[in-house]
């Protein structure tokens, strides 16, 4: 698009308001008291303990989840190590610690509200969104400016993500991720400044190694970038996969860590998948059966997950410890009805966005934010009409642009919409199965929204084309 002209006062006045509007609603959901934020379970517990830190709560095993509620007070306490896993989440976490650490040794207390970290991610949120605003403002580029701010309100700072702010999971991270990798891929298709490509490269980065299951998402971005703006977009296509790959290379070594742990997490999503997916959707089980050795009592599993076997999952599935996830994927992919039936899991299982099994209020038991802290998540509830709307959602505005001879800033930004949203679901589908699907598929339902400022970016560019005519 061309560079828009001149702002008019309502452009302004539009602009003041919808930062406000992101303001207040980031600020009054961390602000909260009591505290809003997603309750905590093991994918919690295995990032924070890397740090020593567990919830504060007096004769209570530190490892212990609490899914009915989240707790805002912390404390150090000694933990193994054996199921820490890294993450860029340690960005915000590991500057939180210390500063506890350096409380507790000017005489401070030992108890430690979490809240510190929310408002320390949310200053972050702003600092970028600060950045990006006035970044498209600088290349007179109001429509982008304008389009970024509706987004970053009502996408970016709805509960559903600000709800891991308050948290040491690594979805916070992964939202983060994916917010800076796209306001700096846009920022540095409208001009490649250094500081541009910088955040774009920072975001691909934090994205990758946020959680393991969007170790090459990144990748998948750059290229879409790549095919989306052709050679206009050749250097931050680099830019992005060039980062990505360094990302990928990070959490592809924290996956290769040797600890017990990581070797049975690795076996449990193995196991998901075969029993969840695989043995479920296969045309011919009976070859796959064979092909694995699976055992008669892993069979009774089928359409289940590891949570309901007993005991240890390798007693149940004795076989599963030799099973090879290349393998596990090809004996799917290889089978065409077999995949398309496995494929159709995920509109079934795409929402809701936000988990309905995690509490979100403290001392609650399983509520959810005040009434007048709406979430889109309440719109779309679980209704597989919705699902399947996010899902082509941005494959529509892909399209459009297409259709329509777009310049290629939209087309890039729309093509790695759509291709991320894809990235997550795969590889969440195929990662760990049908197992807390929905929490996995977060980031999905983010793309799918985000591509919607493409549409909004046109209206406004037209909006304020026709002030000055």
């Amino acid at each position: 698009m061309p560079s828009s002209p001149p702002l008019p006062s309502w452009a302004r006045v539009a602009l003041a308001v919808l930062a406000l509007f992101a303001l207040a609603r980031g600020i009054a959901l961390v602000r909260h008291d009591p505290l809003l934020a997603m309750a905590n379970n093991y994918d919690e517990i295995r990032y924070s303990l890397c740090l020593d830190i567990a919830p504060w709560r007096p004769g209570v095993d530190p490892m212990k989840s609490n899914q009915p509620a989240p707790y805002s007070r912390f404390a150090f306490t000694p933990l193994p190590k054996d199921a820490c896993t890294w993450s860029s989440e340690f960005l915000f976490t590991v500057p939180v610690a210390l500063a506890w650490h350096a409380a507790e040794a000017m005489g401070g207390r030992k108890i430690h509200s979490v809240r510190r970290l929310g408002e320390l991610r949310l200053l972050a949120w702003f600092a970028v969104g600060a950045w990006a605003t006035w970044f498209f403002l600088r290349e007179r580029r109001g429509d982008l400016a304008l389009a970024h701010l509706a987004g970053f309100g009502l996408v970016a700072m709805d509960p559903a993500n600000t709800l891991y702010l308050s948290t040491f999971y690594a979805e916070a991270a992964a939202a983060f991720g994916f917010y800076v990798s796209l306001v700096g891929i846009v920022a540095a298709l409208v001009r490649p400044t250094r500081g541009a490509l910088a955040m774009a490269a920072f975001g691909a980065v934090v994205l990758a190694t946020s959680k393991y299951q969007h170790v090459a998402l990144p990748l998948v971005l750059g290229l879409a970038v790549g095919i989306g703006a052709g050679r206009a977009g050749c250097k931050v296509a680099l830019v992005v996969l060039v980062a990505g790959a360094l990302g990928a290379g990070i959490q592809l070594a924290n996956g290769a860590r040797n600890s017990a742990v990581m070797r049975y997490v690795h076996l449990v999503n193995n196991i998901d998948y075969t029993v969840g997916i695989l043995l479920l959707e296969t045309s011919d089980r009976d070859r796959i059966v064979k092909r694995l050795d699976v055992n008669d009592e892993c069979l009774k599993y089928i359409q289940k997950s590891v949570y309901a076997m007993p005991g240890s999952a390798e007693k149940t599935c004795t076989s599963a410890p030799k099973w090879h996830s290349a393998e596990l994927w090809w004996l799917l992919i290889s089978d065409p009805p077999g995949l398309a039936r496995g494929l159709m899991h995920i509109p079934n299982l795409m929402l809701p966005w936000q988990p309905r099994y995690l509490g979100a209020v403290e001392d609650g038991n399983n509520e959810r934010q005040p009434a007048w802290m709406p979430s889109l998540d309440l719109a779309f509830g679980e209704r597989p009409f919705f699902a399947w709307t996010l899902l082509l959602l941005p494959w529509i505005v892909v399209a459009a642009c297409v259709r329509r001879g777009t310049p290629a800033l939209a087309r890039a930004f729309a093509l790695a919409c759509a291709a991320g949203m894809l990235a997550v679901c795969l590889a969440a589908l195929f990662g760990d199965g049908d197992v807390e699907y929905a929490k996995h598929v977060h980031l999905a339902v983010n793309y799918a929204l985000a591509s919607l400022c493409v549409p909004i970016a046109a209206l406004f560019h037209r909006a304020l084309a026709a002030k000055t005519a």
